[in-house]
């Protein structure tokens, strides 16, 4: 399932299908990439999550 991660400070991430992420027990978020890498974004860093809006006519 693809996710859009919104930060504080107003950027969006679009991550794609292969993308997952899990919660640690602290608050911060995990994104793993496809390739095995992760990112932990702090939970004062990022607003919330959401599965990204197709255009319309899609």
């Amino acid at each position: 399932m693809a996710f859009d991660l919104h930060r504080a400070d107003g950027e969006v991430l679009r991550f794609d299908d292969d993308a997952r992420f899990s919660f640690t027990a602290a608050g911060h978020l995990v994104v793993y990439d496809p390739e095995g890498g992760k990112t932990v974004f702090s939970h004062h860093s990022w607003n919330w999550l959401e599965e990204p809006v197709p255009p319309p006519g899609d």
